[in-house]
């Protein structure tokens, strides 16, 4: 068996949310170890996930609620970003109004 057969097997043993966080790891491989000149800019990463606006499996993909008083984990934010492949440039003026 070679190693796609072994990872689609067992890729079903994991729950929905744990083989979401798998094809994230993957396409982050992907976006790591394509040449520079392939990468896609933010716009078009951005437009490419319009079609999961209408995802009825995960409503709240783009959405995201912040009660006053609730506490931002901003280095997890960050990393996630970077995960997609995004990346993060932070002034000196942001963090200090944080």
């Amino acid at each position: 068996m070679n190693t796609i057969d072994l990872v689609t097997q067992k890729i079903h043993l994991l729950p929905p949310d744990k083989q979401e966080e798998v094809l994230d790891f993957i396409e982050f491989l992907i976006i790591k170890y394509q040449p520079e000149t392939s990468r896609k800019s933010a716009e078009e990463l951005a437009i490419e996930r319009m079609k999961d606006l209408d995802d009825p499996d995960n409503p709240d993909k783009w959405e995201t609620v912040v009660d006053i008083g609730d506490e931002i984990d901003v280095e997890s934010s960050l990393e996630n970003l970077r995960k997609r492949g995004y990346k993060i440039k932070v002034s000196s003026e942001s963090q200090s109004s944080c």
